[in-house]
């Protein structure tokens, strides 16, 4: 993996501000180890300490520190985006890991090996890049996974979860749900399932068997095809098996039992 720069608790004097309208052509992350103003979807945020972001290649990056700052930084290549989708890492989101401690450590190691001449340094930084994003991830979700976001992105969430569970019969995708809120896919996922304790498809398929549930015991006593076609499954089997796995019972015998 390329990487560009990096630094640990690396110091700024107060007054220290960063303003990149058009973001740099690499990946960027960024720990504030004291409270920082940061320029987050729009709105001016006031972060508290232990604040993490990773921004995407070519995102609007500014923040400001009033006071003295310390600072863990890195600039990874673009291929870096790809690791943290695999982890559900959202980028361009303020984040608060349970545990920093790891990143200052990991990071004094990461810059050692990067302005040294040691023999498969690459492979070694390699390595602490992966350690860092796997740890991160464990922290956020140890955590609860801690994601701070504006108002207006916080309401857009909600507006689009609204959406989605009062169209049960749609066979939602995470693109076409990140749409409504005008979100990248994983940046959607993360903070969906942060504000809502649930995945955006789990979400969904749990309003789908709801709304079967409401039709198995409704007068029309429709067949588990016309069921499983109201609600857009492709097949009545499909709709059996994900019916069985949330509610623990067959379409079938769940309309005998509740009958």
């Amino acid at each position: 993996m390329i990487l560009d720069s990096v630094r640990h608790n690396w110091p700024e004097k107060a007054g220290f501000t960063i303003s990149r309208p058009h973001g740099l052509p690499y990946c960027t992350f960024v720990h504030f180890c004291v409270p920082v103003q940061i320029l987050l979807d729009g709105e001016y945020v006031q972060t508290r300490p232990g604040a993490c972001i990773f921004y995407g290649v070519n995102q609007p990056q500014w923040y400001h520190s009033p006071r003295p700052l310390i600072n863990n930084w890195m600039h990874p290549g673009p291929e870096f985006s790809e690791l943290l989708r695999r982890f559900e890492i959202p980028e361009n989101t303020l984040l608060y890991p349970g545990d920093t401690a790891f990143i200052s450590e990991l990071f004094q190691k990461l810059e050692r090996e990067f302005y040294s001449d040691s023999p498969y340094r690459r492979e070694l930084m390699d390595g602490y890049i992966q350690e860092f994003v796997i740890r991160f991830h464990r922290a956020l979700h140890q955590q609860g996974q801690a994601i701070q976001v504006s108002r207006q992105i916080g309401e857009k969430m909600r507006l689009a979860r609204e959406t989605i569970l009062s169209q049960p019969e749609r066979s939602w995708s995470v693109a076409e749900m990140a749409r409504l809120a005008s979100l990248s896919p994983s940046r959607f996922h993360a903070l969906y399932k942060a504000q809502f304790a649930t995945s955006p498809l789990q979400d969904a398929i749990a309003a789908k068997i709801r709304y079967a549930q409401s039709l198995l015991l409704s007068d029309e006593r429709p067949t588990l095809t016309e069921v499983a076609e109201r609600l857009g499954y492709n097949d009545q089997y499909h709709f059996i098996r994900q019916f069985k796995a949330v509610t623990g019972k067959t379409p079938g015998a769940y309309r005998k039992e509740m009958r």
